[in-house]
């Protein structure tokens, strides 16, 4: 298992150690160049690094023996001198990785991740109304069939789920599946015998785009529209989640003191607007409507993110959320009222979209997490 159990103080690692940590960091730092895909010789990692040859020698013995590097041949330069180099690489199949994404209400998704952090196989299976154990049951009951699908040694496990998670791993609240104070780290542990992160699903989307969106940035925002409104934060390349793990539960902020009562007690909340249930409620009461309900909703949302890049100043903000229901325009409504509520200075560079990522983000995420935990690596 990895080293720490909590969120990793940085997604990737970019500079050698101090002394007290230094064969751990540099192991991550090698991996990490590796991890780019290009294969390396030994003399690449110790420049690109600032390691001793003999240090990145000692690391890539040590990686070789675990299966986890292979050499993928030689290269020559012209006008060279002796034998060429060795080239190293990645061996993406050596492990395998689990990734759980529970943010639907209807359907719970798994897939089997390689080292690369590409998903090669996905399973899923109905929720049926699960909730309390019976949930954490056919959790289970989706971990033993995602597993029987991996060909390689576990690496861990990662399961995004909605709610409060702490950094350690307990879900301290899930309406959803009515979860309050789930050691879910624990009894998935206990069960399996392998690592288990778990992460809030919008922050799992958060490094999914950090990682997996191509993004050139080190601060990002996610919000995800489903049944509720959530969003997860990359600040200075590091998963953010706040003093009580609760960063992004913007659903009930209120964005309109006039506006519906929400299920919270409170009027106005974003949820109430921009939910997916509260927008088909309102686009099928009112059909003729229904392009000004979904402008009414992404006003709403650009409210709410007004004040986060005020906050935060970021420019990226990805929005994953079904794009057949909310429709073309919700992002271009939502960045116009953001504009429109911020400092020319701070938003004339922001824009909401929405995430390429799709149906994917939380798995991806996941995997992310879980290689971030166990090898240090993004």
């Amino acid at each position: 298992m990895g080293e720490s159990r909590g969120l990793p103080a940085g997604l990737r690692v970019s500079r050698k150690a101090a002394r007290e940590d230094t064969r751990a960091t540099n192991r991550r730092l090698v991996l990490q160049l590796l991890f780019g895909g290009q294969a390396m010789s030994r003399a690449d990692l110790a420049r690109m690094s600032g390691l001793t040859p003999a240090t990145v020698s000692a690391l890539v013995a040590e990686l070789d023996d675990e299966g986890l590097v292979q050499d993928v041949g030689t290269r020559r330069v012209d006008a060279q001198v002796g034998k060429p180099p060795t080239m190293l690489a990645i061996r993406t199949a050596a492990r395998d990785v689990v990734a759980l994404d529970l943010s639907d209400p209807t359907t719970m998704r798994a897939a089997v991740s390689d080292l690369s952090g590409a998903l090669v196989s996905q399973i899923q299976m109905p929720v049926d109304g699960a909730d309390g154990l019976d949930a954490v049951e056919r959790v289970k009951v989706l971990l033993h069939r995602a597993l029987e699908r991996t060909t390689a040694p576990i690496l861990g496990i990662g399961v995004g789920t909605p709610g409060v998670v702490s950094p350690d791993g307990n879900v301290l609240e899930a309406s959803n599946f009515g979860w309050h104070d789930l050691a879910l780290r624990s009894e998935l542990e206990a069960e399996f015998g392998l690592a288990v992160h778990v992460s809030n699903d919008a922050n799992a989307a958060a490094v999914a785009e950090y990682t997996r969106g191509g993004h050139e940035c080190s601060n990002l925002a996610v919000v995800t529209i489903g049944t509720g409104v959530g969003a997860g934060f990359v600040l200075s390349g590091q998963s953010y989640l706040g003093e009580h793990a609760g960063a992004g539960e913007i659903g009930h902020l209120v964005v309109d003191a006039d506006g519906p009562e929400c299920r919270c007690g409170h009027r106005g909340c974003l949820e109430t607007f921009v939910s997916l249930p509260n927008i088909a409620r309102t686009v099928k009461s009112d059909v003729d409507g229904a392009d000004a309900a979904r402008r009414t909703a992404a006003g709403r949302l650009g409210i709410a993110l007004a004040a986060i890049v005020a906050i935060l100043d970021i420019d990226h903000v990805l929005l994953s959320g079904p794009r057949q229901i909310l429709g073309d325009d919700f992002c271009e409504h939502a960045t116009d009222e953001l504009r429109n509520r911020c400092l020319a200075a701070t938003a004339r560079s922001v824009s909401v979209r929405y995430s390429t990522l799709g149906d994917d983000a939380v798995l991806l995420g996941m995997a992310s997490l879980v290689l971030s935990q166990e090898l240090g690596v993004t």
